[in-house]
C-alpha cells in the first residue's frame, strides 16, 4: 500500500466521511467523490512543495504540529477549520481559487462546499502524513538500503490511523487511478476513475511526470531524506 492508498483509505471509510458530511452538511457521495479527486492532487502539490528547501522545511514544521493519534474520524470532528483553511492555502497557494472552481464543478458542489470540505479534512490529512513519515524514516532507518523508488510498504501504519480500511468499491477506484495515473493501466479501471486521472493530469499542467508524484512515493522519499 503507498501513500495514496492510505490516505484515501482513512479519509474516504464510512466514519470519516460521514464526520465530514456532519460537520459541512455536504452529502456523502459528492465528499467521496471529491476527495478520490482532491487527495491526489493535494499530494502532488506538497510533493511540489517539498522539493523546495523552505518549502520541505515549511511542510516538516508543519507535521511536527500535527501528531494526532485519534482515529481519522475523531480528528475530522475536532478538526479546526480555521487551520484547515491555512494548510489548504500554503499547500494550493496562488492556484487555490482555480483548482477549488474546478473541484467543485466536478464533484457537483460550490466553491464554498468544496472549501468546507478540504478545510475539515486537511488537519486529518497532515496528522495521516505526519505518521507515515515517521514510519517511513524508522523503516529506512532500520533498513538503511530499502529502495523508495517503488514505494513503501505502509499496511502497517493503516493501524495507527485508527484501524481505517478502504471500502472495496473506493478500494478498486483508489487502484484504478492509481494504475491511470502511472500509466500502467488496471483491471479496476473505471471510464469514472479514467475522468479523474485526466482531470488530475490536466489540472497539474497536463504533465504526466507531474501526475506520477500523486502516489506519495516521492513526497516520503524527500521528507524521511530531510530527517535523517
Amino acid at each position: 500500500m503507498n501513500l495514496l492508498q492510505l490516505l484515501l483509505g482513512s479519509l474516504t471509510t464510512n466514519d470519516s466521511v460521514n464526520s465530514v458530511s456532519k460537520k459541512t452538511g455536504v452529502n456523502s457521495s459528492a465528499i467521496s467523490k471529491l476527495l478520490m479527486i482532491a487527495v491526489p492532487l493535494l499530494i502532488s502539490y506538497m510533493t511540489k512543495n517539498a522539493s523546495k528547501k523552505d518549502g520541505a522545511t515549511s511542510l516538516l514544521s508543519a507535521l511536527t504540529q500535527h501528531q494526532s493519534t485519534a482515529t481519522v474520524s475523531q480528528q475530522i470532528n475536532n478538526a479546526d477549520s480555521d487551520d484547515g483553511a491555512k494548510i489548504i492555502a500554503h499547500i494550493l497557494g496562488k492556484d487555490k481559487n482555480s483548482i477549488v472552481s474546478t473541484l467543485a464543478s466536478e464533484a457537483g458542489l460550490t466553491a464554498a462546499q468544496v472549501n468546507s470540505v478540504l478545510n475539515n479534512i486537511a488537519p486529518a490529512l497532515l496528522n495521516s502524513l505526519s505518521t507515515a513519515t515517521t514510519a517511513a524514516a524508522q523503516q529506512q532507518a532500520a533498513k538503511p538500503k530499502v529502495d523508495l523508488s517503488d514505494g513503501i510498504d505502509l499496511s502497517d501504519i493503516a493501524g495507527l490511523l485508527g484501524g481505517a480500511t478502504m471500502s472495496n468499491a473506493n478500494q478498486n477506484a483508489a487502484a484504478g487511478l492509481l494504475g491511470s495515473l502511472l500509466g500502467g493501466g488496471s483491471s479496476t479501471t473505471t471510464q469514472q476513475t479514467n475522468n479523474y486521472a485526466s482531470l488530475l493530469t490536466s489540472l497539474l499542467g497536463g504533465s504526466q511526470t507531474s501526475a506520477k508524484q500523486a502516489d506519495g512515493t516521492q513526497l516520503l522519499g524527500l521528507l524521511t531524506q530531510l530527517m535523517k
